[in-house]
């Protein structure tokens, strides 16, 4: 089954950048060395995954990475230089030692940059195999995993067994003869082609685990661990990774009560911890490490958020109009999915109070009776906390504010109940808005 997420839930957790520099989530990990590794880093950030045994694989692969470094360096210059010259045109259809010889003749008398780029090239795979096949051949570690013992296995077959073995005689050797240049030519671009782009996927494979497991040492990141309980959630030291000393929070959806209902004043924190375990979910389906201490979680088969939603200028549509298509479109894709972990902020925040507080109370009072999946839903409207309380699959909390010398005091840390703290005109008068209007009616 395929891990339900849509446009709108990346663009609200800012999941890849939109913009070329800009921070995203996916940079947070993007330590590869070689361009064939962050685009293989990208495939597998793009495509979460619900198969809990897949998951645990990666995540015990990811583990040997943080605890141990692999015994060949991965050089981007030579990787990215290999690449281009394996696409290079003229590939020999056959090797011919007197071609050979003409190649190399023409080159010295005027040389050629197509010929620069196959010398260079060769050498450089001539370095990446032997590289490979010595630590290939090297001792196991007692921690080696499933996955580490494969790619020795895949480097030794692919180079014992095939005429890639002609390289291992070359390791030291800092001169080739035309002859070899000609024979390497043809065995890497034309012969073995199949082989040494397999060879490469292993090198870009290393390169994205170990760029997962240094990023999650780099940035206090802990590996999900996953229970086979329904509708669980609990999450310990959660941060936004994007936030400079962020408080961290204790989080926990249980089987018998899947909804949370949120509530706090502006500026509080209410948005950035909903982003905080959306983030978290999204990762631990990658099988990637999350922000916060410590994470367990029942697996899901999607993420659906709703915290940057705005107007669809193009289709006509007020905000509440868009809120509600976006209510329906949640509403559809669970009935089809069933068990997704679902965000609202705000809920219904573009119509009247009275709108908002019945449209809301009949969303939330609906979901409720959901069996499957669990809801995170932050709102204003505290009012509705009344009419909710007796329910028991709703537990409430709220992120406080306390006002310091009518100036607001915020500590972002999450605490159970509601809140009917408001700031707004704090916020209003701090800003001067009123003055500055009526200056200028004046």
């Amino acid at each position: 089954m395929r891990f339900e997420i849509d446009k709108q839930t990346t663009n609200d957790l800012e999941l890849f950048e939109k913009v070329k520099g800009e921070k995203s989530v996916f940079s947070l990990f993007n330590f590869t060395k070689s361009i064939g590794g962050k685009k293989r880093l990208e495939s597998i950030f793009s495509n979460p995954l619900t198969d809990i045994e897949s998951i645990e694989k990666r995540i015990v692969i990811i583990k040997y990475f943080q605890s141990l470094d692999v015994a060949f360096d991965i050089d981007k210059e030579s990787l990215d230089f290999i690449e281009y010259y394996l696409i290079q045109q003229n590939v020999p259809n056959r090797f011919s030692i007197s071609k050979s010889f003409f190649n190399a003749l023409g080159y010295k008398l005027k040389p050629k940059n197509e010929y620069y780029i196959i010398q260079r090239g060769i050498r450089f795979v001539i370095m990446l195999l032997n590289n490979l096949y010595d630590y290939s051949i090297a001792s196991c570690n007692e921690n080696s995993t499933e996955f580490i013992e494969i790619c020795k296995q895949t480097i030794r077959d692919k180079i014992e067994n095939t005429s890639l073995k002609s390289v291992l005689g070359f390791k030291n050797r800092k001169k080739l003869f035309p002859y070899e240049f000609g024979k390497f030519d043809y065995c890497f671009r034309k012969a073995e082609i199949n082989n040494i782009k397999e060879l490469l996927d292993i090198v870009y494979e290393i390169d994205v685990f170990k760029s997962i497991a240094f990023a999650a040492n780099k940035h206090g990141l802990v590996l999900p661990s996953f229970t086979k309980k329904t509708n669980y959630f609990h999450v310990k030291g959660v941060f936004h990774p994007f936030v400079e000393n962020p408080v961290a929070n204790e989080f926990e959806f249980i089987p018998e009560r899947n909804i949370c209902f949120l509530t706090g004043p502006n500026m509080a924190g209410k948005s950035t911890f909903l982003k905080s375990i959306s983030i978290s979910i999204y990762l631990s389906h990658l099988g990637f490490p999350v922000p916060a201490k410590s994470m367990e979680t029942s697996m899901y088969n999607g993420l659906l958020t709703t915290i940057n939603l705005s107007d669809n200028i193009n289709r006509g549509y007020s905000h509440f109009y868009n809120e509600v298509l976006r209510v329906k479109y949640v509403a559809e894709r669970i009935n089809q999915v069933g068990n997704i972990f679902v965000v609202f902020d705000e809920l219904f925040r573009g119509t009247n109070v009275k709108d908002a507080y019945e449209a809301s109370l009949s969303v939330i009072t609906a979901l409720s009776k959901r069996d499957k999946g669990v809801f995170a839903i932050s709102t204003h409207i505290i009012e509705i906390a009344d009419k909710l309380n007796d329910n028991e699959s709703i537990f409430f909390k709220y992120f406080e504010a306390n006002l310091v010398n009518e100036i607001p005091q915020y500590n972002y840390k999450l605490k159970d109940g509601v809140t009917d703290e408001r700031i707004g005109m704090y916020i209003l008068n701090k800003e001067k808005v009123i003055e500055i209007i009526e200056n200028k009616l004046k």
